[in-house]
């Protein structure tokens, strides 16, 4: 999640005019598309995949998913949705390749931080459990100081690695640590009182 990804929006089309071109199902809006956002869609797939061929594939997949689901839709923040259907493309890709046995990626270890503060069961109370561990996770995001809640998406949606986290901000690797204990210890604390963790 690097904004040094795009360097200078004036060269590129407006997110306005893209997102018009899709809704006139003109096939420039993905060439569009590819040319303002490519760097950063792959390196939102390469932090979870580890593999060029694959995040290739998926970028294609992306593409082709953007231009399905414009219209109907008419997304406010054009690359928040196209990084979204990245990541679900990515995630789908890496169960695969997890299933197959192959190399484990930056999300695996940043998954890994969290497995102690949000509890799993496969009891038939689970998915109700799921949607309302995500509504806390959504409340505590927007509870957060704005370079915390930076810190968290890059992290734990992103998977982005620490020492790119820190890159981005200008600070330490040692920083970014304590940043996330805080983060996760806050997240324990919300998720005991609201019952949703058990030591």
């Amino acid at each position: 999640m690097n904004p040094k990804n795009i360097k200078d929006d004036s060269q590129y089309l407006e997110d306005e005019k893209i997102i018009e071109l899709y809704w006139k199902r003109e096939e420039k809006a993905i060439v569009e598309t590819d040319r303002k956002y490519r760097h950063y869609l792959y390196t939102v797939a390469y932090n979870i995949l580890h593999n060029d061929p694959d995040c290739e594939e998926c970028l294609n997949d992306t593409y082709l998913g953007t231009w399905n689901a414009i219209p109907p839709a008419r997304p406010s923040l054009f690359q928040a949705f196209i990084s979204k259907i990245m990541r679900n493309t990515a995630v789908v890709r890496y169960k695969k390749n997890t299933s197959a046995k192959r190399v484990p990626s930056e999300m695996t270890v940043s998954l890994d931080e969290l497995e102690n503060y949000i509890p799993y069961d496969n009891s038939a109370e689970h998915d109700y459990a799921v949607f309302q561990i995500s509504r806390l996770l959504s409340r505590y995001l927007r509870s957060l100081p704005e370079k915390r809640a930076f810190i968290f998406i890059c992290r734990f949606y992103c998977s982005d690695r620490i020492c790119d986290i820190a890159d981005m901000l200008h600070v330490s690797e040692s920083t970014i640590f304590r940043e996330l204990n805080a983060i996760k210890e806050g997240l324990k604390a919300l998720l005991i009182k609201e019952g949703y963790y058990h030591e």
